[in-house]
């Protein structure tokens, strides 16, 4: 999941998004200070799942109008408002064409914060939405994420290795990563890997279940690693909880 948080108050800012950065739920969470910050990120081709938007409604900070221009631009982006004022937005926010999720009153509060991002996922777990779609030449092909082991990037082009075959396209890694959900990590500036395909992770190497080796880059071994882990921990949450429920 791709989560943007958007606040003009630094400290509620920074808040957000250390709440949802100690969640158990696999997630990239950019943080802006501004709207034309968020604007332009979006218009660059930063795909969100989500967006956190204060509401604002003045002329240095006007959180509707920009979550409405936000859905305009990408029609699958949810937006989970907040605001100190809800007697003051309540009405307006329903309004406004923008692709409404959520709404929560400042100061947040964290189990609410986790339950509004937890419905959003729930909500985008869908067969037709697990699929990263690429074009080479005059072929598009749809590439279920289950089934991709790495990409790589070659010059002009990623490749993207699968269980079943390789496929390429015209791309940049940087944005075929915006594309893909929070199991990939970016181990080298030529290498996205799916947690879920590793084996280990031993010094500064990837081994992959097939016996696939993949390099590590000395700059981004600690945040590979801690990924990793943090992702593992996750699962195996996850599936201790599933088992709970199941003897309950």
């Amino acid at each position: 999941m791709r989560i943007a948080v958007c606040d003009n108050d630094r400290a509620t800012l920074e808040q957000v998004v250390g709440m949802i950065h100690s969640m158990d739920m696999i997630c990239v969470c950019d943080p802006y200070s501004d709207i034309p910050g968020i604007m332009k990120a979006v218009k660059q081709g930063a795909d969100y799942d989500i967006v956190v938007m204060n509401i604002g409604r003045d002329a240095r900070f006007d959180g509707i109008n920009a979550a409405k221009q936000i859905g305009e631009l990408n029609a699958d982006t949810k937006i989970i408002y907040m605001t100190r004022y809800t007697e003051k937005y309540v009405q307006e926010i329903f309004l406004s064409p923008a692709n409404l999720s959520g709404f929560l009153v400042k100061p947040v509060d964290k189990e609410m914060l986790k339950k509004n991002l937890q419905k959003v996922m729930e909500t985008r777990q869908k067969p037709g939405s697990q699929r990263l779609e690429v074009r080479y030449k005059n072929e598009t092909v749809q590439i279920l994420y289950e089934d991709i082991l790495y990409l790589e990037s070659m010059g002009h082009l990623v490749v993207i290795h699968t269980k079943k075959g390789d496929y390429r396209s015209y791309d940049r890694l940087e944005r075929v990563k915006e594309r893909l959900p929070g199991n990939f990590v970016h181990c080298h500036k030529s290498y996205l890997v799916n947690m879920d395909c590793i084996h280990k992770i031993d010094k500064n190497r990837i081994i992959l279940l097939t016996g696939k080796v993949l390099p590590i880059s000395k700059s981004r071994y600690g945040e590979t690693r801690d990924k990793y882990f943090l992702y593992t921990d996750a699962m195996l949450l996850a599936l201790r909880n599933g088992e709970l429920k199941k003897s309950e």
